[in-house]
């Protein structure tokens, strides 16, 4: 497999990835602001302007893999061209998913986490009403839930990243006995 292969693979799964999270989680989010107080064909055709945007530059990043890789020359300066995967056994692919698994984990909760430490934050130094938005934004058991699950996913994912060769060695001893 060549680097130019890796990296075609690599942007061809980000966008698939990115569609399904569009797809899932944006256009529902964004509908459901509908059933406030605004005016809902101007918030359904903002949510579906979006959508078909953000849609259309995934297909780009598909259907353009080439042109992306040589536009950013993300497939030069290495010093060789090909990808050896000869020496990869089940250890190794095992790590790499640890390492996968706990870099989403810290990814997708760091933002979260922020955002929660940020209106827990708000909240108390806040009393007044002056926005009914800020005001019920936070404060509720289920926010501290959030919270607190965003807070415990960041150290797993932490922790999994730091230990990724200990965790590995020890699914691997597991698996054999």
């Amino acid at each position: 497999m060549t680097k130019r292969d890796f990296f075609r693979v690599l942007i061809k799964i980000f966008a698939l990835y990115s569609i399904i999270l569009t797809v899932f989680s944006w256009v529902p989010t964004n509908l459901m602001y509908s059933f406030f107080d605004y005016e809902n064909i101007v918030i359904i055709a903002i949510a579906l302007l979006a959508t078909f945007l953000s849609i259309l530059i995934y297909v780009f990043l598909i259907k353009k893999t080439d042109a992306i890789i040589d536009f950013l020359k993300i497939d030069k300066g290495f010093d060789d061209s090909e990808i050896e995967l000869s020496n990869f056994n089940s250890e190794k692919v095992l790590m790499l998913g640890i390492i996968l698994i706990s870099g989403f984990l810290i990814v997708s909760e760091f933002s979260n986490f922020i955002e929660y430490s940020f209106l827990a934050f708000k909240t108390e130094i806040q009393r007044g009403n002056i926005n009914y938005f800020i005001d019920n934004s936070f404060g509720s058991s289920k926010d501290y839930f959030d919270w607190i699950f965003s807070g415990i996913n960041l150290l797993i994912g932490c922790l999994l990243l730091t230990n990724y060769y200990k965790i590995s060695k020890w699914i691997i001893k597991k698996g054999k006995t």
